[in-house]
């Protein structure tokens, strides 16, 4: 108690004297390229996935996935083992398996044994509309979809639509042994377990090598169809294995509470792979809602993964006094999916007698996590830190933005082994995107300083980000193009960090449309997180280059000089 007591007033003294300091005293030195640690200290051993969950040296029967509104109803290793053993072969190999799915302790578990099956796990947002769910299956090639009978009716609506042989099994509680079902109109994971040849899963999953497909994750398209991301087994167990590096030196037990999305690249190897492959206690919600900070007293959370508008209802909760004793157990908290605002991070800090580690993560879809930034960055907390264990990072030499205080921005490019193969059937997209020597173009532009830390400062993609979820630009004018009356249409984004949304500027024909009827079909037509936040307006007419290209850099001056 001592020690993190001394530990929490340093770090408190430390950002005090940051205060202090001017920035713009200091001139700005700029880096070109970035290594994070050696690749070899990731363990450059051929593992996969499922063996390397299942490594870790702890006690096998005390329980580790834990639901957080029933921790009766928890897994052990040893009975996770077993689940994914038996449900193991219940696919044909090679093939796609989507768990249209929210956040449950059998997640992983149905992970593990679909990548021990020799087949690739994607994953949906529930919450998806009709159109969304049926884009993805086509894209990801899936050949099943696992999902919960509150959902069963819209699903196999989208399958009937389809001219693909999909197959549809219901998921059921596996912690709970039942007869499987006699009378239903799809098979339950039940029947998959009475119906399995047990065969170890060491014998399964042998066939298996770090170049293995695992995983098709969905990455916002230029076309509004979404690209799946091709992750390999290595590059997982890589990104897994950063994770671990960064909890090895904590002089604390960790103990953890989790409420993003498990389909989310940001949430994937933090809730799929390291609670089994760690052994810390980790409690799952199905989604964030405001008893999250009750639970992070009730269980003594130390550790959780956030975005910025979780950390400001968290805000908000203990602004009053009566809700700040319940955060006190938290030790670490990682914050990603949106630009953390200097505003927001000292607001929450400031809710703490022993101030926490706050760290904010940069990654993306395609490459997992690229950058953390720690106690190490409180003198630049707009920093997203350094490169993780593996990653290189360099800066683009094309199209440089000079930056006040020296040096120059530009899109930034990543390289290692956590990266992505492809993405699926799409070969344009993937030449695009990765470099003939393996970089990969981030989309965001930034800069690099001699200390090794990485800045961003835009985003060269035509992505939104809503409360850290990603929007495609292209999705939503192709939705808003659909509408009779609308002549051309461009989105753009608009804020930042917590208050970024999508603006979209709509050209109206002869017979004109209203707003109303736009927002009718954003709602029918996407998800809701997409369309909600939008605003629109009507304009004359939009800037294009010759070639037609939106000249969208411009469109946004027009519109930041009509406001002023």
């Amino acid at each position: 108690m001592l020690a993190q007591y001394l530990l929490g007033k340093f770090r408190a003294l430390v950002r005090l004297l940051i205060q202090c300091v001017s920035p713009r005293q200091v001139k700005l030195e700029t880096a070109t390229y970035l290594r994070g640690s050696k690749t070899s200290e990731l363990d450059d051993e051929d593992h996969n996935v499922v063996e390397w969950a299942f490594s870790g040296a702890y006690d096998g029967d005390k329980p580790i996935l834990i639901d957080a509104e029933n921790p009766a109803r928890s897994l052990s290793k040893n009975k996770s083992l077993d689940l994914v053993t038996r449900l193991s072969g219940s696919f044909e190999p090679g093939s796609t398996v989507c768990l249209h799915l929210q956040n449950n302790i059998l997640y992983p578990i149905l992970v593990l044994a679909i990548l021990a099956t020799g087949c690739k796990w994607t994953g949906t947002n529930p919450a998806c509309t009709r159109s969304e769910l049926e884009d993805h299956l086509r894209v990801s090639r899936s050949k099943y979809i696992i999902t919960s009978e509150d959902h069963e009716d819209m699903v196999f609506d989208v399958l009937c639509r389809m001219d693909e042989d999909i197959e549809l099994i219901l998921f059921s509680d596996v912690t709970v042994e039942r007869p499987p079902s006699k009378d239903g109109k799809h098979p339950t994971l039940h029947d998959l377990l009475a119906n399995s040849t047990f065969l170890p899963l060491e014998s399964r999953y042998q066939r298996l090598s770090a170049r293995t497909a695992a995983t098709l994750m969905a990455s916002s398209g230029t076309t509004g169809l979404p690209k799946m991301a091709i992750r390999a087994h290595g590059a997982l167990v890589c990104e897994s294995r950063s994770d671990e590096l960064q909890d090895a030196h904590k002089p604390y037990k960790i103990r953890r509470l989790f409420c993003t999305p498990m389909f989310h690249a940001y949430s994937f190897p933090k809730m799929v792979i390291n609670p089994l492959r760690q052994g810390q206690p980790t409690y799952y919600m199905q989604r964030f809602d405001d008893t999250f900070i009750q639970k992070l007293s009730l269980y003594s959370i130390t550790d959780i993964i956030t975005v910025p508008p979780i950390l400001s209802r968290l805000v908000d909760q203990a602004r009053g006094g009566d809700a700040k004793p319940l955060l006190q157990s938290l030790r670490t908290i990682i914050c990603a999916g949106a630009p953390l605002t200097v505003k927001l991070r000292d607001e929450f800090i400031q809710l703490f007698s022993n101030p926490p580690q706050l760290i904010q993560e940069w990654g993306m879809t395609e490459c997992g996590c690229i950058s953390r930034a720690g106690d190490l960055d409180a003198d630049m907390p707009t920093t997203v830190g350094r490169p993780v264990a593996g990653y290189l990072v360099k800066i683009s030499q094309e199209e440089r933005v000079e930056i006040p205080g020296g040096g120059f921005a530009s899109e930034l490019l990543v390289k290692g082994p956590q990266l992505m193969d492809c993405y699926l059937g799409d070969d344009s997209a993937t030449a695009s995107h990765v470099t003939s020597d393996g970089w990969y173009k981030t989309g965001d532009v930034g800069y690099l300083d001699a200390r090794g830390r990485i800045f961003l400062v835009d985003r060269a993609k035509d992505i939104i980000k809503v409360n850290g979820w990603q929007v495609s630009a292209a999705e939503l004018e192709k939705t808003v193009l659909q509408v009779p009356g609308v002549m051309d249409a461009a989105a753009l984004s608009m804020g930042h960090s917590l208050d970024e949304h999508p603006y979209i500027c709509v050209v109206r024909t002869d017979h004109g449309v209203s707003e109303k009827e736009i927002r009718e079909v954003l709602r029918s037509q996407l998800s809701r997180y997409k369309g909600s936040r939008c605003e629109l307006q009507f304009v004359d007419g939009l800037p294009r280059a010759a070639s037609g290209k939106l000249l969208r850099r411009k469109l946004k001056a027009q519109l930041t000089h009509r406001e002023k």
